[in-house]
């Protein structure tokens, strides 16, 4: 038999098949790792020191056992790292140890990597001498970690104590009981490196159990990304662990961590398309945080839904917004758009954290960067803000509104912090002058508005509609602080009747609908008035239709609708809009046209209104998009005014202060072709104006009226 056909022969024994695989695996890893850049030089750097400070310490150096006696005919030749068995597992664990350092240091942990992982475990195993004292030592491992963790969970004392305990519980039990233990099972005595690897492993297991509550839930629930991570994504879980929050901008964060944020599937699919636009940052890009919410408590028998109704259609107007600025930057300019999505989860609950892992990763995010968004006026956005401009992070808030303290003045009053929208009292101011020129005499008015000291919001604009309601004479105001204040006074039956302002959240509004239907039964309210907030709820069909109100409702939007755009814009829009038509609610080859610029419109009148959001939400009744929604535009305009603004080497080592006042821009024309103008790092002037619509009637989704009833005109 020739050289080649012993060699091939001799291949046939699992024992070289094992060899060959763990040397093939390690010769994969290795190249693999190395493709990842910085990071992967790191890792495989990194083992190998590690390895070479171990293997001089313990004086492994001594020669590789020979080969197996008879495993390879005579004239045929097996590579050393194939034919000597110590050497293959060498290759086996130092892969291993490549992977794991790998992962720790990029963050990423895919399905390939726990099952290579495994494999290369397992190939090192069965490659070791003595394959029953690795499972007594690894048994043993296990066993005396849950030990030590069950241990710790009823020590009583700091915590500083408890992880002196259980690491002596660790380190020093294995090893005195070990050798009797392999005494039991009749195996040889153990070396100095067994007993080291088995007090390492059982420390290792014993911290990964103590810790359990930091890693555990996330890990269960798709939200967890490892704390050593130099990428962008990061991850938490709640407290009750159900829903993730954090930063992502990658539509494969590993297996650990979550896709998108949320359970809807349409707002999945959103975020995993701009998730799967970004790429690696290069030169002159942008990157824009965008800080919202996308989850929330989930209802009881569909996980996809929210248990309170709410639904998040202004929040998918805005994703659409960074969509289409992410691919109209790509075609028009010589650098991208990176999009990094933040969900601060229900109420922006945890805005605060989310601003944390901001300024954590700030090195991450490249030269340039801004934060868009924000959510809602509420004490925790206002330190979430703060914190990320003591960064040098510029803040733009297309529909942030709170001026409490400071009425007229920007929810945050300084340098960083641009406000598109005006502040509560522009709006305040707007709803007395109406109601004064409509009622020559005087009016009274009641303000809907549950307290909530941490709301910075509602309660700023109760402040500011009570003051200017002051200015006018024998005009006077009231605050309504519960539902079961509203009384028959509103309705149009009362002898003198009230006018009612909803200055509350949107979430609220139904309840206060329902409450107006009640105490005005056969009767309508005189007129009621809510505040931008609610124009939230307008977007959301379903709830206008199960609202069952047959009466009108003015109410103010957080942004001008199609037809206050320049006709460059709705070209651009449009573009993008037939683009994505499948996010759109476009048929392939449709074409995408505004119901409020179509000929013969006049007077702001939107007939058979459908917005993007409800082309795609709507199953029932289908319909034809031929409106943008009122929060796609002011997201829109931040993004290309932050792209406008932040110079190509942002801060370049400037204080944060300093850069921050420095931002200046002497003009952009926005979609509505109002300039934006930014000195010392402030916006002179809002870029979104004081807008009031109104429907009629309340339960029917199709009609919209862009204009105030012809009564407050």
């Amino acid at each position: 038999m020739s050289d080649r056909g012993r060699l091939l022969r001799s291949l046939l024994t699992a024992d070289v098949l094992l060899r060959l695989a763990a040397v093939a695996l390690a010769v994969l890893i290795v190249v693999r790792v190395l493709f990842a850049g910085a990071a992967g030089f790191g890792s495989i750097a990194l083992v190998l020191a590690s390895a070479a400070a171990l293997w001089a310490a313990v004086r492994l150096g001594t020669r590789a056992r020979g080969l197996l006696s008879g495993a390879v005919p005579e004239g045929a030749r097996l590579p050393s790292f194939v034919a000597d068995r110590p050497r293959s597992r060498l290759a086996a664990v130092l892969a291993l140890l490549v992977l794991v350092v790998h992962a720790a240091i990029t963050g990423y942990v895919g399905i390939w990597t726990i099952l290579v992982a495994l494999v290369l475990a397992a190939i090192a195993t069965l490659l070791s001498p003595n394959i029953r004292l690795v499972l007594v030592l690894g048994t043993t491992a296990v066993v005396f970690a849950a030990a030590t963790v069950f241990v710790a969970t009823f020590f009583r004392g700091s915590s500083e104590a408890r992880a002196l305990a259980v690491s002596l519980a660790a380190v020093v039990l294995p090893v005195l009981v070990s050798e009797k233990l392999v005494g039991l099972f009749r195996q040889p005595a153990l070396t100095t490196a067994h007993q080291a690897g088995l007090a390492v492993l059982t420390l290792l297991l014993g911290f990964l159990g103590w810790t359990r509550a930091d890693w555990l839930p996330g890990v269960m629930h798709e939200c967890y990304t490892l704390p050593t991570s130099t990428g962008i994504t990061m991850l938490r879980a709640t407290a009750d662990g159900k829903r993730c929050y954090g930063l992502l901008d990658t539509a494969d964060a590993g297996v650990f961590a979550a896709t998108a944020f949320g359970r809807d599937p349409d707002t999945v699919a959103l975020q995993r398309k701009i998730l799967g636009n970004n790429e690696t940052l290069g030169p002159g890009d942008l990157t824009v945080v965008w800080l919202g919410a996308l989850s929330c408590d989930p209802a009881p028998g569909d996980a996809t839904r929210c248990a309170d109704g709410r639904d998040y259609p202004s929040e998918r107007d805005q994703l659409r917004a960074l969509l289409f600025a992410q691919r109209h930057i790509d075609e028009t300019t010589e650098h991208r758009l990176h999009v990094v999505i933040a969900d601060a989860t229900q109420d922006v609950a945890h805005i605060d954290d989310i601003a944390k892992m901001i300024v954590e990763k700030r090195e991450t995010f490249g030269p340039r960067v801004a934060v868009v968004g924000g959510g809602d006026s509420r004490d925790t956005t206002q330190r979430a803000i703060n914190r990320i401009l003591d960064a040098g992070i510029p803040f733009l808030a297309p529909n942030l509104l709170a001026d409490l303290g400071a009425p007229g003045r920007p929810f945050v009053d300084r340098a960083g912090y641009l406000q598109l929208a005006p502040a509560n009292l522009a709006y305040a101011a707007d709803t007395v002058h109406r109601l004064s020129r409509l009622f020559e005499n005087g009016f009274r008015l009641d303000v809907y508005q549950h307290p909530s000291p941490t709301d910075q919001y509602t309660t700023s604009l109760l402040n500011d509609l009570l003051a200017e309601v002051r200015k006018v004479d024998g005009a006077s105001a009231r605050h309504v602080a519960a539902l079961d204040r509203v009384d028959e006074s509103i309705c149009a039956s009362a002898p003198e009747p009230t006018v009612v302002f909803f200055a509350d959240r949107w979430t609220r509004f139904a309840d206060f609908v329902q409450r107006i239907k009640e105490v005005c039964g056969h009767s309508r309210p005189h007129l009621v008035i809510a505040d931008g907030s609610v124009s939230r709820f307008m977007a959301n069909y379903q709830l206008r239709a199960v609202s069952a109100a047959d009466w009108p409702v003015d109410y103010y939007v957080g942004g001008p609708g199609c037809s206050s755009l320049t006709p460059a814009s709705v070209e651009i829009l449009t573009r993008q809009i037939e683009h994505f038509h499948d996010l759109t609610g476009l048929a392939k080859g449709e074409t995408f046209s505004c119901a409020d610029r179509a000929p013969g419109v006049s007077g702001g009148v939107l007939r058979d209104a459908c917005t993007l959001d409800a082309a795609i939400k709507m199953t029932s009744q289908p319909c034809h998009p031929n409106d943008l929604g009122g929060f796609l535009v002011p997201a829109w305009d931040a993004v290309l005014l932050a792209d406008a603004l932040v110079p190509l080497d942002g801060a370049a080592g400037r204080p944060p202060a300093e850069y921050l006042g420095g931002l200046s821009l002497p003009g952009l024309t926005m979609a509505t072709g109002v300039r934006a103008a930014v000195d010392q790092g402030i916006l002179r002037d809002p870029t979104i104006p004081v807008l009031l619509w109104h429907v009629d009637p309340l339960n029917d989704p199709s009609q919209i009226y862009e204009l105030p009833r012809l009564t407050l005109r």
